[in-house]
């Protein structure tokens, strides 16, 4: 064994202790509820490196499970056969990451890519045959860049950048970054010019446990409001099937995933390559026969002590907040709901928290699912834009994103550098709120992002 194999063993073996020992403390667990929560804590001091807390005040034992949640959340799982732990092998053989944590770092958003290139590891690539939300029938749902010992990888993924320019009225310059994604060295054969290409950046998981708190019956009157509406404002629900049910989705960029639960099974099982309990299968297709040869981790290899233990930290994690401007909190809340934008964003969510009672979230979000227009449209291999509905994305942590520095890499795929290219992408159902963001007034357009960019 050559000394660097040894310490790669000795630092995992390490680490597995360390997870071990959490785990026999919290053994026996379930998750729950939070316990008493004040609306206060909903929020967490101003600061540029969150620590990731719990939003509640947590008794003993859902600190336990808290705790190992976090610590699975951070483990960097291996190849099966490979840990002397064996709770925390089996990863891949084809995935995209080996942990949580190195996509949603501490809970953040991902990291968008700062230009031309490989994409960053926080921007995976979903797949579809034409005509189908369904998976590809060789390369299942997601594109994996990495694949293990024999297996081979599916493809490389690059982004490259056409620069868009405009102007505002007032003769101010705007530019925009428009991406193609180009799929090279594909392992199990050429994918069809009709196939799409859905570029996803890791969203923030900030709050997620509260956002399953808000009633369906809110979400259905702010439908039925919607549906009233003559402006164009169409956001419904996007009912999804789940464990024999209907149920609204709540996460993902498409409200593809009804729960916290739903979320990280399916990014476990499509982007580790690990099966889990609620996905019994990682991505491996019919037709990649050395993926579904490779060694497991056990079935499931993320066992369900662990998956709800990873669930517990999710539902609980709080939001991280910054500093604020008194002095422009009035103006910049008024200019938001002027602008349009608090007619999907919505800056106040009903929830019951338990021990607690009613509260209003500062999510700014509704929820439902909305057409932003063919600039914002998936598209095929040909470059050609596939009609689909976005999901309102929270606001909440979107100062933390700005504060703590980098390529910030807002919307789906990472391609806002800033908030202000953010809003200039909407159009769709969110045109009429463009255009009179474009059509502000240089200070007016000023003070609305620098209120934006503290929530």
């Amino acid at each position: 064994m050559t000394a660097a194999r040894a310490r790669h063993r000795s630092r995992w073996a390490s680490a597995a202790a360390c997870l071990l020992s959490v785990s026999a403390a919290a053994a026996g667990g379930s998750a729950e509820g939070p316990g008493d929560v004040s609306f206060a804590a909903v929020r967490v001091a101003a600061q540029t490196r969150f620590e990731p807390v719990a939003y509640a005040a947590l008794d003993g034992d859902q600190q336990r499970r808290y705790a190992l949640g976090l610590a699975v959340f951070n483990t960097h799982w291996v190849a099966a056969g490979t840990a002397q732990a064996a709770r925390i092998d089996g990863v891949g053989p084809l995935h995209n990451a080996p942990s949580c944590d190195a996509c949603h770092n501490s809970g953040a958003r991902g990291r968008g890519p700062e230009g031309d290139g490989a994409l960053p590891i926080g921007l995976v690539i979903a797949v579809s045959p034409a005509g189908s939300a369904g998976p590809h029938p060789r390369y299942g749902h997601v594109l994996n860049p990495s694949g293990l010992d024999r297996v081979p990888a599916e493809a490389q993924l690059r982004v490259r950048y056409r620069m868009l320019e405009g102007r505002y009225p007032d003769g101010a310059r705007w530019q925009l970054r428009d991406p193609r994604y180009l799929v090279e060295a594909p392992g199990y054969g050429a994918l069809a010019d009709d196939t799409v290409l859905k570029p996803r950046l890791a969203p923030a998981l900030f709050g997620a446990g509260l956002l399953e708190r808000v009633p369906v019956d809110w979400l259905r009157r702010r439908e039925a409001r919607n549906a009233e509406r003559t402006d164009g404002v169409r956001g419904r629900i996007a009912w999804r099937e789940f464990d024999g049910r209907k149920m609204p989705g709540r996460f993902d960029w498409q409200g593809d995933a009804v729960s916290v639960a739903n979320q990280t099974g399916r990014a476990f099982a499509r982007e580790m390559g690990l099966s889990n309990p609620l996905q019994p299968a990682d991505d491996c297709t019919a037709t990649q026969a050395a993926c579904r040869k490779a060694a497991s981790g056990g079935s499931p290899e993320v066992d369900p002590q662990l998956f709800a233990a990873v669930e517990a930290f999710q539902r609980w994690l709080a939001v991280p907040a910054v500093a604020r401007d008194g002095g422009i909190e009035a103006d910049g809340a008024a200019l938001f709901t002027a602008t349009g934008c608090a007619d999907c964003h919505v800056p106040a969510l009903p929830v019951e928290i338990d021990g607690a009672g009613p509260a209003q979230l500062p999510a700014y979000s509704d929820l439902l699912v909305h057409d932003l227009g063919s600039g914002l449209a998936d598209r095929d291999l040909r470059g050609q834009a596939v009609p689909g509905a976005w999901r309102t994305a929270p606001l909440w942590g979107l100062g933390y994103a700005v504060q703590r520095g980098g390529a910030l890499g807002l919307l789906h795929d990472g391609r806002a550098r800033s908030v202000e290219e953010a809003i200039l992408w909407h159009g769709g159902e969110a045109a009429a709120a463009q255009a009179r963001f474009v059509a502000s007034t240089p200070g007016q357009r000023a003070l609305l992002l620098r209120w934006l960019e503290t929530r």
